[in-house]
């Protein structure tokens, strides 16, 4: 399949023949704006069906992604184009021609061209649109009014309240850099936003007014909001409760609460704020586990010495796996799910599992990590064990070729037998 620049036509228009540089003040008339309102119009409708022809007719997969996504880029270029031409204010603008409100009106006209492409894709070829790119400046000009009108109720209602200030600071930061207009935001990033302003208004309205804090901070863990600054936040609140317990068994016994409230909040579903990095419940619970691990160390120093050594720290014995602690753990949940491992007790069987696993980076596994990580999973580790499961499809179709050709073997050689007797 040919890769096709579907924009030439289009981008001529716009970055040529209606540049202000380009107009003279006796060019611009009714004829001229039909006549490229008309252009604009027919290229728009051809685009549209072209793109449906592409994919509907067969060809590489990545090159069909290529193709959309390399459309989507150049389509964000002339909404921006299109939108400085508004923007300019210079002394030979052609703002200064007497038909100054039709220059306007057109150039918001003709600006629809790209962004109703661009819309396009993103409903009908959502799989070929790439959110990680920035959205057209007159898109984000257009949302910040109303953005700015929700931020402000929300911070007049949320400030009346007992809320932290730290955290609300934290949480109202990517909505007011979202304002800004040297900051690039992308489509991602205004879906996250546009749900992070719907869940804190929700909040607003809650009936249920008791431990506000806490219930702000499991809005904050559903929405996914795994950004630095409130991981941090939520540890140090975390550290300064478990540091009032005056013994490590209380303290091991807070923190095994923590992680397993942790692990039960329900998160929405495909959200997160950064996706380069880690789930915030994830972020927490490890952290937790490398508490509780280092607690129970502790703990153990202060203890009886035992005369007899510890079985359990003799890894001479343990299976070693090239799969990391969370595709073990991945893995292992795998099994349960499938109902090939029975065992009704799941902490019992993390347990015996880390005693009984060590990986190429971890002789000793925590068993508080192992059961962590079996309830948050990276999109990362979920394709590498999916990639080591093919690969057990695979010898198991090779082995069953090989039984396969060892019967008509069989049968071969039965039936020559038989000729010869």
């Amino acid at each position: 399949m040919a890769l096709e620049n579907e924009l030439k036509v289009l981008e001529h228009l716009l970055i040529v023949t209606l540049n202000p540089a380009n107009l003279k003040p006796g060019k611009l008339n009714d004829a001229f704006i039909s006549e490229c309102r008309l252009l604009a119009n027919t290229e728009k409708e051809r685009i549209k069906n072209q793109f449906a022809s592409v994919i509907f007719n067969p060809g590489p997969e990545n090159l069909i992604e290529i193709y959309f996504q390399h459309h989507q880029i150049s389509l964000i270029k002339l909404a921006d184009t299109a939108f400085n031409y508004l923007q300019q204010k210079i002394s030979k603008s052609i703002y200064r021609l007497t038909n100054k409100s039709l220059v306007i009106n057109f150039y918001k006209e003709i600006l629809r061209v790209p962004e109703d492409l661009l819309q396009l894709i993103a409903e009908k070829y959502p799989g070929y649109f790439n959110t990680a790119l920035k959205i057209p400046d007159v898109q984000k000009w257009r949302l910040a009014p109303e953005i700015k009108s929700n931020l402000k109720q929300i911070k007049i209602a949320l400030k009346k309240t007992d809320l932290n200030e730290k955290v609300l600071e934290i949480t109202f930061e990517p909505i007011e850099s979202l304002l800004a207009a040297t900051v690039e935001t992308t489509y991602r990033e205004l879906t996250y936003l546009n749900s992070l302003i719907n869940g804190l208004q929700y909040f607003i309205n809650r009936e249920n007014s008791s431990n506000i804090n806490e219930q702000f901070s499991h809005l904050l863990l559903y929405l996914n909001y795994n950004r630095l600054r409130f991981f941090n936040f939520y540890i140090e609140k975390l550290k300064e409760t478990g540091d009032h317990f005056n013994s490590i068994h209380d303290q091991i016994d807070f923190y095994s609460l923590q992680l397993k409230l942790i692990n039960q909040l329900p998160v929405k579903p495909g959200l997160i704020y950064k996706p380069g990095l880690p789930p915030i419940k994830e972020q927490i619970g490890n952290w937790i586990c490398e508490e509780l691990y280092y607690l129970e160390k502790k703990q153990k120093l202060f203890s009886p010495v035992i005369i007899h050594g510890d079985k359990n720290q003799d890894n001479s014995g343990k299976i070693h796996t090239n799969l990391s602690v969370s595709q073990l753990a991945l893995g292992v949940k795998l099994l349960v799910d499938a109902k090939v491992i029975t065992n009704k007790n799941s902490t019992e069987l993390m347990s015996m599992v880390a005693k009984t696993f060590k990986t190429d980076r971890q002789e000793i596994i925590s068993e508080d990590s192992l059961r962590n990580k079996s309830y948050n999973f990276e999109t990362a580790t979920v394709e590498k064990l999916k990639d080591k499961i093919i690969g057990l499809l695979n010898i198991v179709r090779a082995i069953k070729c090989i039984l396969f050709f060892q019967q008509i073997s069989q049968i071969f050689f039965f039936q020559e037998l038989d000729q010869f007797l």
